[in-house]
């Protein structure tokens, strides 16, 4: 057991150095598979009763620091139960109990970037009912989860409102990541601090190193 903790971490080590000599571009972008906690994370939808819903399932994240860009590559993760709801106006209404249909993550484009915080935005440009009805979602950077809010109003006379809330935790059989793109942030945002009052939260420990297409090493971690 203590060999295969001391390999991991001179792997770590082998790789943190290789990723100091890499472009800064490709250490700035930031991979993580997140899995949602059930009790903890619902989606509410209000109308004449209102009626929760809680989620189960992951999905993944992507952060550009360099380019002020975060996307969500992948969705799986479902509510409890099958519900409808009108997507278009003048549409048939949508029966699913997937996330990703209800909120359109996979389609949201970040409209702000930050350390703590990542705002997204899925516009469904509907004469007479946006910005109502376009899907808006805040994730927040929390100690140890992510913290998500999204909401959005059916496009129909007396449309329902739909309340995503939502806390993740990062999945820790498959964190993708690519290595110190923690420091690679602390950096970029806090850029007159010394290099020693810079420190990694936690201990990653390197799974597989490969390289990858401009020079970096794209890394398989896990703690």
């Amino acid at each position: 057991m203590v060999r295969k903790k001391l390999k991991k971490l001179t792997f770590a080590a082998i790789a943190a150095l290789a990723i100091i000599s890499c472009p800064r571009s490709s250490a700035a972008i930031v991979t993580t598979i997140y899995e949602f906690v059930p009790d903890q994370s619902t989606v509410a939808v209000y109308g004449r009763i209102i009626s929760t819903y809680p989620i189960e399932g992951q999905f993944q994240l992507t952060v550009d620091y360099d380019a002020d860009i975060a996307s969500f590559d992948q969705v799986n993760a479902t509510i409890s139960e099958e519900i409808h709801f009108y997507d278009y106006f003048g549409e048939d209404p949508v029966y699913t109990d997937n996330l990703d249909v209800i909120f359109h993550m996979t389609e949201m484009v970040s409209t702000s970037v930050s350390e703590t915080e990542i705002d997204f935005l899925f516009e469904k440009d509907i004469p007479g009912f946006s910005p109502y009805a376009d899907v808006h979602l805040t994730l927040t950077f929390l100690d140890n989860s992510v913290q998500l809010t999204g909401y959005f109003t059916e496009p129909v006379a007396d449309g329902r409102y739909f309340l995503l809330d939502a806390v993740a935790v990062p999945e820790p059989a498959s964190i993708l990541i690519l290595a110190f793109g923690g420091l690679i942030v602390r950096r970029r945002f806090f850029p007159n601090k010394k290099s020693e009052h810079i420190k990694i939260e936690k201990i990653l420990f390197v799974e597989e190193v490969k390289p990858c297409c401009k020079g970096g090493f794209y890394t398989f971690l896990s703690w």
